[in-house]
This record gives structure tokens, C-alpha cells and sequence, in this order.
């Protein structure tokens, strides 16, 4: 009589515990790259929303003046309404010099304080950051004694 070493059964269970294994570490590199695909995909959106914003605000900048500076050249010399447009926009450039001039008022620093163990101010520190600087620091160290 033979007797077989294994029985089918317990080969099903094998393959199904392959199977399952599989499966999980399909699941986690999954869920780690969709993690890095979404900040890729944010970082991307942010800068074309950026990207266009910008184009607007040209456009829409240059459309304005260039009217203005085309409608300013087919009025004679001596029109009431271009020599408005031009003091105009000589008061308008004036008073944001003005306002620009206003902002750069120097507010006097207030001197040091020694601070102590008491009076700094207490900064948490999550356990992640902690690990990841702690893991450049390492990497630091390794590369400048290797240097």
C-alpha cells in the first residue's frame, strides 16, 4: 500500500495561502504607488492651474493696456479724453508708488530675548518626522565619513 505524502487537499490550502500572499503584497505596492501617484498628480494640477491663471491674468492684462495705448495714439494731440487717459494713468502709477512707498516703512526690532527652558516656546514633533530625520541624519553621516 502507498499512501500519498499529501493529500489534496492540504495542496489547495498551499495554493491558497500562495494565492492570498500574493495578493497582499499586490495590494500593498499598490496602495503605496497610488499614494505616490496622487501627489505626482497634485503636484501637476497645482502648476497647470498655475500655468493658466497666469495666461489669464496676462491676457486679460495685456488686452487692457494695449487698448488703451491703441485708442490713446487715434485721438488727436490736443483731445480732451487722451490727455485724461494719460493723467490718469501718471496719477494711477503715482498713488501705487505711493502705497508701495507706505509699505516699506522699517518697524524697529525688538531686542533678543535669552530664552529658557521656560519661556521657549514648545514645538511637537511627530514620531514620523522624528524617524525621517533621524534616517537623513544617519544617511548624512554615512556619506561625510565616506567622503
Amino acid at each position: 500500500m502507498t499512501t500519498k505524502a499529501e493529500s489534496p487537499d492540504s495542496k489547495i490550502f498551499s495554493m491558497l495561502g500562495d494565492t492570498l500572499e500574493s495578493a497582499a503584497e499586490a495590494f500593498e505596492e499598490a496602495s503605496v504607488n497610488s499614494a505616490e501617484s496622487a501627489k505626482k498628480a497634485a503636484k501637476t494640477t497645482k502648476r497647470a492651474i498655475g500655468t493658466g491663471l497666469h495666461k489669464v491674468a496676462y491676457g486679460v492684462s495685456y488686452g487692457v493696456v494695449y487698448a488703451a495705448a491703441f485708442l490713446i495714439e487715434l485721438l488727436p494731440e490736443e483731445n480732451v479724453v487722451r490727455r485724461g487717459f494719460v493723467e490718469g494713468a501718471e496719477a494711477a502709477l503715482e498713488a501705487r508708488q505711493k502705497a508701495k512707498d507706505s509699505k516699506q516703512v522699517t518697524i524697529p526690532k525688538k531686542a533678543p530675548t535669552k530664552q529658557t527652558a521656560k519661556t521657549k516656546p514648545r514645538v511637537r514633533t511627530s514620531a514620523r518626522a522624528k524617524k525621517v530625520v533621524e534616517k537623513r541624519a544617519d544617511e548624512f553621516e554615512t556619506a561625510a565619513g565616506g567622503a
